[in-house]
């Protein structure tokens, strides 16, 4: 883990320095995949502040901390609120009734819990991104005489009346049908 300090009207002494890097590695059991931590640290006043960022591959965690006298107490109070975060965000990963879910997926991806870019079965039909195209505007009939001539089952296409894209598709019985989205 990369840890970069900065300071605003305050100096970071080495002992500021050991007291994270010390710290701040044991946060990799609930996040193994950390790449970077910016701790930063400024007095304003009377007030001394910690910020620690920490970033992984799709999970940032920031934690505040303040105190009055010193700067130890601000960087700690820091520390446990970012610790927290991973935890909550690790508890969330594990939860098995979200075991499908997309994001709950890309989080424990980003914690290093599974190495699995993909959450579909094997025997899952994969995704295929083909080609980009924009929705022309058309009437729906002018949409079904171009589907004849096209090869393809379905067309998108902007309806000229409503302003909203539609899709029009080759039916079983040689019939075209309409799909209008309702909102």
């Amino acid at each position: 883990m990369d840890i970069r300090f900065s300071g605003q009207n305050i100096k970071i002494t080495s002992g500021m320095k050991e007291h994270l890097e010390e710290r701040l590695p044991k946060l990799e059991k609930y996040a193994p995949r950390i790449v970077e931590a910016h701790v930063f640290l400024k007095k304003e006043k009377y007030i001394l502040k910690a910020e620690i960022t920490l970033s992984a591959k799709d999970f940032h965690a920031f934690g505040l901390g303040e105190a009055k006298d010193n700067i130890f107490t601000a960087m700690d109070e820091a520390y446990e609120r970012v610790e927290k975060q991973l935890k909550k965000f690790r508890a969330k990963s594990k939860d098995h009734h979200k075991q499908n879910s997309k994001k709950s997926a890309k989080v424990a991806r980003a914690l290093g819990m599974i190495e699995e870019e993909s959450i579909l079965p094997e025997d899952h039909p994969k995704i295929i991104r083909s080609s980009d195209f924009a929705a022309k505007p058309m009437s729906v009939e002018e949409a079904s005489l171009q589907l004849e001539i096209a090869s393809d089952s379905f067309l998108v296409f902007m309806n000229q009346d409503t302003n909203i894209v539609n899709v029009i598709h080759k039916r079983k019985d040689g019939n075209h049908g309409l799909i209008e989205p309702g909102f």
